[in-house]
């Protein structure tokens, strides 16, 4: 007896286990409050003022820590053999800052800036930083690069702001400059 097996699918084939890890990390309480936070946007485009100070929590993403790897952007491209990015990023990096400094008068957008680093910065150390511990090659960190990416991207909802994938691209250049990131082992 023989049996049929055409238009069957094979997704993964091993003569061994497959083991596949994703990690889908999307913080409810922050999508909500940033939609809270459009909100307020949507009224005059600044929201609450904010005494043109920048907030806590979003000064330490502006500045470089004095501890651990305090590198700048150039060098950690250029150590993790990702030198042909280096226009595009010192570009990119730049663009970031100016939307920060954009709207430095605004508390609602600085907000809806802290929770976009902290999600990229929390998610890239989750997913990002144990490939590139674990020896991971340039296909394999920039997969998961696009994954966090992604991931930010859909908990925007409104995106009020109209960030774009290469804005938050921007702003991982961003975290990497201001000593927060990197792509290579330390």
């Amino acid at each position: 007896m023989f049996t049929n097996q055409s238009g069957n699918v094979a997704n993964d084939i091993a003569g061994g286990n497959i083991s596949k890890t994703s990690i889908n990390i999307i913080n409810s309480a922050s999508v909500e409050e940033l939609a809270l936070l459009y909100a307020k946007l949507k009224v005059d485009g600044l929201g609450d003022l904010s005494g043109n100070s920048f907030c806590h929590k979003l000064q330490h993403y502006m500045s470089a820590p004095t501890d651990g790897d305090i590198r700048g952007l150039e060098a950690k491209l250029r150590e993790s053999g990702r030198l042909d990015m280096l226009h595009f990023a010192m570009l990119q990096k730049e663009a970031a800052a100016k939307l920060v400094m954009k709207y430095q008068s605004s508390k609602s957008a600085q907000r809806v800036y802290t929770i976009l680093l902290d999600e990229l910065h929390t998610i890239y150390m989750l997913t990002v930083t144990p490939v590139i511990e674990a020896g991971g090659d340039r296909q394999a960190v920039d997969l998961c690069i696009n994954q966090a990416l992604q991931t930010i991207k859909a908990m925007l909802g409104e995106n009020f702001l109209e960030f774009t994938v290469k804005d938050l691209l921007g702003l991982l250049y961003f975290l990497a400059g201001n000593c927060h990131i990197r792509w290579d082992k330390c």
